[in-house]
């Protein structure tokens, strides 16, 4: 487990001497694993108890305290002494308390408004340049991140909407319609800083794909409908494709994640419809274990969107759904391997999380010089793409 302030570890450098410092908030670094020696990691979950077995904390109640304050007064440190130029937090998204007593709904709020508050405290001045992460299910931007929104350089929204005023519709200035806010200037720059993010997948998980013509189901899917119109349309279509005598493998029950893995691995296709959000980390998942994903429609701005026909499958709510997955089971085996492949070279490219947080860093310099380090011809050495790749599309 990371400690509340930690310098990443030293070693070879990475970039030049020059290149810009990052301070990074968040319950999981994701910065800091692209870029270690220039970021600082300051994990805010302050937990009493370990996060992973939720057992408290041994020594005695003295001492816990004790090295509670001192994490605390790290962090405080760090902010203070403003030794970077870029910070990057997560938003700060609903309370998520449905279903808890008031006390907490009130203790969780306030936490939530310390956190803004030490960011905003941390990103002071005009010389730092903040960058907000919004990783939510949502399609709009939460109420309580109305003030990042204002007050950072540049927003990445996960489920950003192919419109992205209908983003904004929860945080214009009071009084402000979508209509209205296409020709106010300070609504405008509000869009100029939202940029398409992903909740991406780990290097790690790409896998050698198994042959098209050697694997051992034409089609996998498993999941529950959940009120969702799309998934509650597969679960009826399904069995009529296995009729037709398509390899159809759709569980009732939840897999272990070995057999879930072995599954994606052994099909031909996989359908991955998004859930509250469209952006699903199964689609990733398919892509990584060697499968073709195939989606439901897709209503948001992508960094780079996985091209139908080539990297995945896209269904029309407008067709016929058994038809459009029947037409996309008979595509042959060498289209499958090449899909395949494109799909894997797309995530590993695009969605990783280290591809995700250079993504990220990218942008940022691209906004122009930072003031303390040198211009961004220097700090792109940090973020320099190999030749030949596709860049990522910013829409």
């Amino acid at each position: 487990m990371q400690t509340m302030t930690e310098r990443a570890r030293p070693g070879a450098s990475e970039g030049p001497a020059d290149a810009p410092r990052i301070l990074e908030f968040g319950l999981m670094p994701l910065v800091t694993a692209a870029f270690p020696e220039r970021t600082t990691f300051l994990d805010t979950r302050l937990r009493w108890a370990d996060v992973r077995t939720r057992a408290p904390g041994s020594g005695s109640l003295p001492m816990r305290l004790l090295g509670l304050a001192r994490r605390v007064a790290g962090i405080g440190r760090a902010c203070f002494v403003q030794d970077y130029d870029i910070v990057v937090a997560r938003c700060v998204g609903p309370v998520n308390s449905a279903g808890r007593a008031l006390p907490v709904h009130a203790a969780l709020s306030l936490i939530g408004l310390a956190f803004r508050g030490l960011v905003l405290f941390a990103a002071r001045g005009r010389r730092v340049r903040l960058v907000v992460l919004d990783v939510t299910d949502h399609l709009t931007i939460h109420p309580r991140d109305r003030a990042f929104l204002r007050r950072c350089d540049l927003f990445f929204k996960r489920e950003l909407a192919a419109n992205r005023w209908n983003t904004l519709e929860t945080v214009l200035p009071r009084g402000a319609c979508a209509g209205h806010a296409r020709q106010d200037p300070g609504c405008l720059a509000l869009r100029a800083k939202l940029r398409p993010f992903a909740l991406g997948i780990e290097t790690a998980a790409v896998k050698p794909p198994i042959p098209a013509s050697a694997r051992s189901h034409d089609l996998f899917y498993v999941g529950s409908a959940q009120g969702i119109a799309f998934r509650e349309a597969v679960n009826g279509v399904l069995p009529r494709l296995a009729a037709r005598g398509w390899r159809i493998h759709a569980p009732a029950r939840r897999l272990s994640r070995d057999a879930f893995v072995e599954a994606i691995g052994q099909s031909r296709f996989c359908l991955s419809p998004g859930g509250v959000g469209w952006d699903c980390y199964r689609h990733y998942e398919v892509a990584s274990l060697g499968s073709v994903p195939v989606f439901d429609t897709r209503p948001l701005t992508g960094i780079e969107p996985f091209l139908h026909g080539r990297e995945g499958f896209y269904l029309d709510p407008q067709e016929d759904l058994e038809r459009a997955l029947d037409l996309i089971l008979r595509t042959d085996d060498a289209q499958v391997d090449r899909m395949t492949a494109a799909a894997q070279a797309l995530v590993e490219r695009v969605y990783t999380f280290d591809a995700l947080a250079r993504y990220v860093i990218k942008e940022t310099l691209a906004l122009g010089p930072i003031a303390r380090h040198a211009p961004p011809s220097a700090g792109e050495a940090l973020v320099k793409a190999e030749p030949g790749q596709r860049q990522p599309s910013m829409n």
